[in-house]
Formats: C-alpha cells, structure tokens, sequence
C-alpha cells in the first residue's frame, strides 16, 4: 500500500463568475486554502483552469490537484473538505437550504480526501456521501479520511464519529442492511458497514471489503493524516476564541 498512489476525493470551492453556474436551490462552496498548483473544469479531461484562494465552484464541477496541490473547500454548514495531491475530485450534488436538511455528494475517482463535516449531516439530518470506483462512503459524523488507488482499491479510516461504508450499487435513498462479522459477502451482495472512531477498512480492486480493523494514528506515520488533524486542531482553537 505505501508504495501505491493514493487519491481522494474533496469538495466544493469559489471561482471566477463566468465559470460556476448555480442552480437555484444549490449553493457553492468556497476554496479557503490553497497550496501550489489546482485547477477546477466541467469535464473530466478539462478545459481546465487555476483555482485561486476565494474562489467557488458549484456541482457538476470537477477539481484536479496537480503533484504539489492541497485544496481545503468549506461548506456553507461548516463542513470542510480537503484533497491532496495528485488528486480527481467531482461535486455531483450540493444543496445547503436554510431551513431543511443538507445534502452533498461527490465523486473520488483517485487520490486522497479529508473531510471534516458539519453536525447538520449526522443520522437522520442530512447527506454527505462520497463515491468511489469500489465503494460509497456515508458519513454519520464527523471525521474522515479516504484513500483511492489506481488500481480501484479503497481505503477508508475513521478518526471521529461513524462512517457508513457500503457498495456503489447501493443508490440513494435505497434500503441498506450493516454488515455483521462474520460474514460472507461479495462485491454485488455486501450492503453496508459501519465504522467508528479509529476503524479502518480496506475495499480491494474487486470490490471485496475486507474486515473493519483498529489503527492507532499515534503509532503509524501518515504525514497526511497528521497534516490534516494539526489543521483542524488549529481552526477549532480559532474558531474557539472568536466566539
């Protein structure tokens, strides 16, 4: 797995007006951090063109980070997604109403994503999945890491909160059932599992979900994962002392 290319999946982020079309109803995100080279487009191949600190993007846009891009998109709830480099992100859906229940979606075709999100997607009060060649990823709150090879593989760890993990044929609003260990399942038959806090699963290329193990993020080395827990550490300090 380390000498694999991970790739992930991110969010939403603001941009130049001629380029983001807004539905009525969906609301866009903006970029709140930005490092070295990323670039936003509403085709998978492009054109594409360079993102910049403020700007939006709306759904149906796709999000590309080159070998040195790191993008943080935020949500108009709060949430907060962040892509690595060498990353192919697309926001499919992205409905941030005043009064009724948030619903975003995206697409992870590789790299790797962070998400921190917002109370308002817990159980029962809003959507916030993330789709995989392998795998969707339903949160249930609140933090999450997400790593999505080239060779389809998935790998999926959980530092706060629940994430409900479950095949792409799974579509929503469908019925899902949790998984219980142990269990015989496959790729057309598993329907969902249910990670908590310091879970880690791992989704093989054929669409086989291995069985949810312990990590410790202490013990292990991932400079991504640790990058992004002194962020949000940072912002929760901020945000603490604005209030």
């Amino acid at each position: 797995m380390k000498n694999k290319l991970f790739i992930v999946a991110a969010l939403t982020i603001v941009f130049l007006m001629a380029f983001v079309t807004v539905t009525a109803g969906m609301q866009v995100t903006e970029i709140t951090y930005l490092q070295g080279k990323s670039f936003v487009g509403t085709a998978k191949q492009g054109p594409w063109k360079a993102l910049a600190k403020g700007m939006q993007v709306a759904q149906n846009q796709f999000i590309r980070t080159d070998k040195t891009g790191i993008v943080e998109i935020t949500l108009p709830d709060r949430s907060v997604v962040r892509l690595a480099p060498n990353t192919l992100y697309k926001i499919d859906k992205a409905n941030f109403p005043e009064k009724n229940t948030p619903s975003f979606t995206a697409s992870l075709f590789f790299g790797k994503m962070w998400a921190k999100v917002s109370q308002s997607h817990r159980i029962g009060r809003g959507r916030f999945d993330t789709k995989t060649p392998t795998a969707i990823v339903g949160v249930r709150g609140t933090v999450y890491n997400v790593n999505a090879s080239m060779d389809r593989s998935v790998r999926v760890s959980v530092y706060e909160g629940l994430v409900a993990v479950g095949p792409p044929l799974i579509s929503a609003g469908a019925a899902r059932e949790e998984i219980s260990w142990p269990k015989v399942v496959s790729e057309k038959k598993w329907e969902e599992i249910i990670l908590s806090r310091l879970q880690r699963i791992y989704i093989g290329s054929d669409g086989f979900p291995g069985k949810p193990e312990l990590f410790d993020p202490v013990i292990e080395e991932d400079k991504w994962a640790d990058w992004n827990l002194k962020q949000d550490a940072e912002q929760a300090s901020g945000n603490s002392s604005s209030n």
